[in-house]
């Protein structure tokens, strides 16, 4: 056989050779594709695929500019599965110092535990969480999470609130609105090749799923400005606690909610109970003499008395069922705006009176008090105002003047609003909007009217009564804004205690509305406990007519320039001081400072007690200091001054 047959020889069989390979890697691949195409399918994803369910980030809350107060972001956890994890002593430094934990506590963790499933870390962030998955340690696995951040710290804490570990709502508007701001879960199909790398994401959701937004009513900058007035105050009237509510009246949107103490809602959980509640909304006070505008509004609008109507306020004393009631100045006879300037306790039970129990408890609901006001805050209560049938005289003379009744802050904003807006009561509210992801509006809350309370020329001649206690010889001169019109009413009131009423332990605070001629802002200020001073107009005023002042230029209210035609360096006026619920002397020396001469010696009536005075106009000075023990024919010494106490 020649070379060339040979040749053509061989290429035959190699060519029969491919054609034969060829032919069986068809039939090979008509097997797979055809014939068991569905069983080997089937197989691959139920190795290679899998439905993982993905919850999804909390949505953002946001105050009414658009500024973020609460948000989510990625974050990680890190757990060890005892069943596939096997223990080494490095791994306990190495795991350490990624996740800034106790080594010997961690080393003890990972020898010991007998679990198969322990949490290392609940809170990791990507660059740790990257660097745990490089040291590829088995059996130790990061898990991705989400971490809510609270972007202005303790801005806004007790309205937003704090989600926990869980991400479940727990306080505020995070326990409120919780199932529409943790949105819904997905399921996502993701199969994985054998380097554990996604290439096929089946039903894949584009870009990051997370619930609604909230948008409150809540302005940031009218927050922090009440945040640090209210701070400032306790601290320096060395206080327990307080709350400032800022409305605005023609709406019932809620601008600020502050309280202090106050909380970091990132590390909630450092903090108790008492420093994360709502006191603007939870915790209740007798209100004292702020409930005397309601009681007269009240008697205007029912007729039975008339702004020009005198009252004989007896002097300063008088008695109900035996029991007396005493104002601080003494006064002969004064009209009803008087009464509201000066806060005589004794016309007001006379307008009480007139008025009579059932029409003044009426008044009283339809202002919004012993009925929670709804602002959407978790925690409300409604206060306390027993019906009008249980009510004695002494009863009906105590609510006339703001005791035997309890109240929240936002309560006494919303009626004071009512006020402000011409009789009309509307329903106070912090969340304006809420949206999903989408961009579509789930909640839309509009200013919403409860009704009239009082005619609009009732309200009005309130409101201008009510400017009286700004003015001079009226109990809260310290709450004027020069070139403003201001309108508000202060209130002292003792608390309560075993027995009737405290002589250490006070409550004071303000009510207002500015400008007063076109009300704008509704301000209510309350001071628990203050030791230095205890008056309304003292204590309260000063932090209202700060944030107030603030307040204005904030928001671009006009106010005309004051001109000084006077250089001569005026003295600051004396603080009236606020009246409240009256005590008989009972051995203990009472508390004098802020009193006139004869407010004074009436305080100390029944007592055997020789008297020694320096001085004239109010008492700035006393020994023994109040609380004190005071004995038959021991020396009593107070000095007076003409200037404002400080």
């Amino acid at each position: 056989m020649s070379s060339r047959s040979k040749l053509g020889f061989r290429l035959k069989i190699v060519g029969l050779l491919c054609a034969c390979g060829a032919a069986a890697l068809v039939m090979r691949m008509y097997r797979l594709t055809v014939i068991e195409g569905d069983k080997l399918s089937h197989q691959a994803r139920s190795i290679n695929c899998r439905d993982s369910v993905e919850t999804a980030y909390r949505g953002q809350i946001l105050d009414r500019n658009g500024g973020a107060l609460a948000t989510s972001m990625q974050s990680f956890q890190v757990a060890v599965r005892r069943g596939d994890y096997v223990y080494a002593p490095e791994h306990a430094t190495l795991l350490a110092d990624a996740l800034a934990l106790e080594r010997s506590a961690l080393d003890k963790t990972l020898r010991s535990d007998p679990r198969k499933f322990i949490w290392l870390s609940r809170r990791v962030d990507t660059d740790a969480a990257n660097g745990i998955r490089r040291l590829r340690i088995a059996g130790i696995d990061v898990i991705e999470d989400q971490l809510r951040s609270y972007p202005h710290g303790s801005l806004g804490a007790h309205v937003i609130g704090f989600s926990g570990v869980d991400e479940q709502g727990m306080e505020g508007i995070e326990k409120a609105l919780d199932e529409e701001i943790r949105g819904e879960p997905i399921t996502r199909n993701i199969c994985k090749d054998a380097r554990g790398q996604v290439w096929l994401d089946r039903n894949g959701f584009p870009g990051m799923n997370r619930g609604a937004t909230v948008e409150l009513t809540i302005d940031a900058t009218l927050q922090s400005l009440a945040e640090t007035e209210l701070a400032r105050q306790i601290e320096e009237m060395d206080a327990d606690s307080g709350s400032v509510v800022i409305l605005d009246p023609r709406t019932g949107e809620v601008l600020a909610m502050a309280n202090a103490p106050t909380f970091d809602p990132n590390r909630y959980s450092a903090y108790g109970p008492e420093r994360r509640r709502n006191r603007a909304v939870t915790d209740t006070f007798e209100p004292g003499s702020t409930m005397k505008p309601f009681v007269v509004a009240g008697a205007l609008d029912a007729g039975v008395i008339r702004t020009t109507d005198r009252f004989d306020c007896e002097n300063g004393m008088m008695r109900v069922q035996g029991w007396p009631i005493r104002d601080h100045h003494p006064h002969k006879i004064l009209t009803v705006p008087e009464i509201i300037q000066v806060s005589s306790n004794i016309c007001s039970v006379k307008i009480g009176e007139k008025l009579g129990a059932d029409r003044l408890y009426d008044y009283l609901k339809s202002f919004g008090f012993a009925r929670p006001t709804g602002v959407g805050t978790p925690g409300e209560v409604s206060g306390k105002l027993d019906a009008a049938s249980k009510w004695k005289e002494i009863n009906l003379a105590n609510i006339s003047f703001g005791h035997g009744v309890t109240v929240t802050a936002i309560q006494l904003a919303t009626a004071v609003a009512t006020l402000a807006n011409d009789g009309v009561r509307m329903l106070p509210y912090v969340v304006r909007r809420v949206t999903d992801l989408d961009g579509d509006v789930l909640q839309y809350r509009v200013p919403e009217s409860e009704g009239r309370v009082v005619s609009s020329a009732v309200a009005q001649k309130v409101r201008d009564m009510m400017e009286l206690v700004i003015g001079p010889g009226g109990t809260a001169e310290r709450a004027g804004i020069a070139g403003v019109r201001v309108a508000g009413k202060t209130g002292t009131a003792q608390k309560t205690e075993a027995g009737g009423y405290s002589k250490e332990h006070w409550l004071s605070s303000f009510a207002g509305f500015l400008p007063a001629d076109d009300p704008r802002l509704v301000i209510v200020v309350v001071i628990d406990e203050p030791r230095e001073h205890h008056y309304g107009g003292v204590v309260a005023a000063p932090v209202f007519q700060r944030i107030a002042e603030a307040s204005l230029d904030y928001l671009h209210v006009h106010r005309p320039p004051v001109v000084d035609t006077d250089p001569a360096p005026r003295l600051p006026l004396p603080v009236l001081p606020e009246p409240g619920p009256v005590t008989v002397f009972d051995g203990t020396m009472p508390e004098l400072k802020g009193l006139s001469l004869r407010a004074a010696m009436r305080a100390l009536d029944g007592c055997d007690c020789a008297v020694e005075i320096a001085g004239a106009g109010y008492v700035v000075a006393q020994q023994p200091e109040p609380g004190v023990g005071v004995s038959r024919d021991e020396k009593v010494t107070f000095t007076l001054a003409r200037a404002a106490i400080e």
